[in-house]
């Protein structure tokens, strides 16, 4: 018998069904209800949202604490600490101190993968630091479909093969340098209408056009070694007829993924209070649906021990009846154990680091995100950088800005050439304050979202810069799809809004490089 398999011989079945949940974390502090998690329930893992986020230092003082519970009044096993760090570990970080790189559209459109990966290796490796081992990332879903309501930018584009390669190059960067890498949302969740939070999406297409679409990147992932993979709340109707999201699906999650694909490493599901699941199913049904169709991880978003308890409890009340053999919860509890073995996360091969405050954001690692940026910011329609030297006096223009690129709105500021400025509150402020009369001379208009922009707010850009030609820039931190509505607008597209792209956005914009 193998060690691992001796080890979780000696585990109680409370304690395996443990190591095959991960809760959600929601606070700064190690909270009581994490403390019972990890006591109580033995939890194998915790996430990190956005909540849970502020600096460095003090994520590492959070994972230290979780860390030292689960050895010792927990299950006695390190914990997979998880997070989303999809656009490196500063992110989600509520005020900064890690380097915070482009979206991954940024990333596909800049085009090299020696960066790409460059970008896994610094977010791995500050990650660690503050204690994440284990990243939900990277999205490989392709996002063809220019109405889809959640991927968008966090995708790598549209490209099947730029998908692919960007993606696998990522995740070498996360897992060659110690971070459990994350391909998902498995089978695909880029040609969709529908946001998985809210409701169940459905891919509509037939086997052949999965094969040749959707499933490359993941089988390009698998190829590169990816760890774990994240099994969306995606319905496939081609491949399992029953509506069940493929996250529940035994024919998606063992059949196709497991089996067919030869997919080796984790499986993990996607937030389990989605209302992709929960719209038919309670999060305690779902786990033990989950297990059944093959997950090895679920992601239980529970808001209290009142709401967790349930769910152990459908898991073990499942193994004891029957409906969950011993043997399906074991060959969980050894991928999930083999793998804490893989990246050193066992008892005799674990220790708590000491935080090391100048292993992140270092000027090396924010060049990374440098020239990411630069590379991905690109002019269309004519778009021309601002000319401010030379014997002619520069022309004085007024800035249109969104408030959440001030970094960008402080660069330009800082040339002089302004005669004028307005903060918006959102992207879309900028139709009243260009129906309310264009400024006179010419406008710089700088705008973002996380999401498509309304198309009458870009086509009163558009109206308002074909009557003024040669008057109005567009300075776009947001999705290329929103250009379709301003074609007579010179813009610079920098797809997201980072620190590092809104620096290249005002370098680009008067000719720096």
């Amino acid at each position: 018998m193998s060690e691992i398999m001796e080890k979780i011989r000696r585990m109680t079945i409370e304690e395996q069904v443990g190591q095959l949940f991960t809760f959600y974390n929601t606070g700064l502090q190690f909270s009581d209800f994490a403390k019972r998690m990890i006591a109580d329930y033995k939890a194998g893992g915790m996430f990190l949202d956005m909540g849970s986020l502020d600096h460095p230092e003090q994520v590492h003082w959070l994972t230290s604490d979780m860390q030292a519970a689960s050895l010792n009044e927990g299950s006695g096993i390190p914990l997979f600490i998880s997070a989303d760090f999809v656009a490196g570990a500063g992110c989600k970080l509520k005020n900064g101190g890690a380097v915070h790189f482009p979206k991954n559209k940024a990333v596909g459109a800049a085009g090299d993968e020696a960066l790409a990966y460059e970008s896994g290796r610094v977010t791995a490796e500050e990650s660690l630091v503050m204690g994440v081992n284990f990243n939900y990332s990277p999205v490989v879903d392709i996002n063809n479909n220019p109405l889809n309501p959640v991927i968008g930018t966090h995708s790598f584009g549209e490209d099947r093969d730029e998908v692919s390669a960007m993606g696998c190059a990522v995740i070498r960067g996360y897992q060659d340098h110690g971070m459990i890498a994350t391909a998902k949302h498995f089978p695909g969740h880029g040609d969709t209408q529908v946001d998985s939070h809210f409701d169940l999406p459905v891919l509509p297409f037939d086997r052949a056009r999965l094969d040749s679409f959707e499933l490359v990147p993941f089988r390009k992932s698998i190829e590169a070694g990816v760890d774990a993979v994240m099994v969306g709340h995606i319905a496939v109707p081609a491949l399992d007829d029953s509506g069940m999201p493929a996250s529940l699906s035994y024919k998606m999650t063992t059949g196709l993924l497991r089996e067919e694909l030869g997919f080796e490493g984790l499986i993990v599901t996607d937030g389990l209070s989605m209302k992709g699941v929960t719209s038919k199913f309670t999060q305690a049904e779902a786990c033990v649906l989950a297990l059944k169709a093959g997950a090895d991880i679920l992601l239980a978003h529970a808001r209290n021990v009142e709401e967790a308890g349930p769910m152990v409890e459908a898991v073990l009340t499942a193994v004891r009846s029957g409906e969950l053999t011993a043997e399906r919860i074991v060959q969980s509890v050894e991928r999930v154990m083999s793998m804490k073995a893989k990246y050193r996360l066992l008892p005799e091969t674990f220790r708590i680091r000491e935080f090391d405050s100048h292993a992140v954001n270092r000027q090396e690692s924010e060049a990374v995100s440098a020239r990411l940026a630069r590379k991905a910011a690109l002019g269309v329609n004519g778009f021309a950088p601002l000319k401010g030297s030379g014997i002619e006096e520069p022309r004085r223009w007024t800035l249109l800005w969104d408030r959440q690129v001030e970094r960008f709105a402080e660069l330009v500021r800082e040339t002089g050439i302004l005669t004028a400025e307005r903060k918006l509150d959102s992207y879309a402020d900028v139709k009243a304050s260009l129906e309310g009369g264009t400024p006179s001379g010419p406008v710089i208009v700088a705008l973002t979202h996380n999401k498509r922009m309304d198309a009458d707010v870009l086509q009163a850009l558009n109206k308002a810069a074909a009557e003024h030609p040669g008057d109005i820039v567009l300075v776009h931190f947001g999705s290329s799809y929103d250009l379709e509505h301003t074609p007579d607008v010179p813009a610079l597209l920098l797809y997201d809004r980072a620190p590092s792209l809104q620096q290249a956005a005002a370098e680009k914009l008067f000719g720096s490089y």
